[in-house]
């Protein structure tokens, strides 16, 4: 004899289901908030850092610097939106 009500063992396995995926995720949020507060750290005290980040991402440069970006056609997602020229 079986009995449905709100204790059921389905309801249980979903329960635990969605517990284990809520602490991989919180487990993964802490290990990026880990890291994001590092590379802060890295920005805030390390102007070379701060300099090499602005030169490869944002494409800057510097006043008598000519600027030439090259990049394959099989990377789209790092090419520049709009660089201006002097």
């Amino acid at each position: 004899m079986s009995f449905f009500d709100s204790n059921s063992l389905i309801l249980h396995y979903k329960f635990n289901k969605s517990i284990k995926k809520m602490t991989l995720d919180r487990d993964f949020l802490k290990n990026k908030i880990s890291s994001e507060e590092n590379h802060l750290k890295k920005l805030t005290t390390d102007p070379k850092y701060l300099e090499k980040l602005a030169r490869e991402k944002f494409y800057m440069k510097k006043e008598d610097e000519d600027l030439f970006v090259i990049s394959n056609k099989s990377d789209k997602k790092n090419q520049p939106v709009n660089v201006p020229y002097e």
